[in-house]
């Protein structure tokens, strides 16, 4: 499993393996992530989704992945963290893969859901991109 960016460092964010592959995001709110109202910003999910579902395709392929499409619903902004975020693959042609990922506060309540396409790049997980890859 690949590690994780500064960025999901800086939001408070952990990786790390389930079952059989899966990959699971955890998000512990700090405050200086939180909207003037107290609320998570949906870019906050949006993202959490994104690297969720492209990170389950990443350990499956073995390579790294970019999105192609990624399709959000929102059902709640509360702060009801921490949130857990999981990915799954649902459709695999060649080199694009399609996954779903959900969003859940502490209570296990649904607060974001994505329908995703991502594309796998050339390239191994680790190397360097060259200007050759696509």
């Amino acid at each position: 499993m690949r590690g994780q960016s500064s960025f999901f460092e800086h939001i408070g964010c952990t990786k790390h393996k389930g079952r059989e592959g899966e990959i699971i995001l955890t998000l512990q709110v700090r405050p200086e992530i939180l909207s003037a109202e107290g609320t998570i910003p949906p870019g906050i999910f949006s993202s959490l989704l994104d690297i969720v579902i492209g990170s389950t395709i990443a350990e499956l392929v073995q390579k790294p992945t970019t999105t192609v499409n990624l399709n959000i619903n929102y059902f709640d902004f509360t702060n009801c963290g921490p949130f857990t975020a999981v990915g799954t693959i649902i459709w695999r042609n060649g080199k694009v893969i399609a996954g779903e990922g959900s969003v859940m506060d502490r209570d296990g309540n649904l607060t974001a859901r994505a329908a995703g396409t991502f594309k796998v790049m050339n390239r191994s997980i680790g190397r360097q991109r060259h200007d050759t890859d696509n």
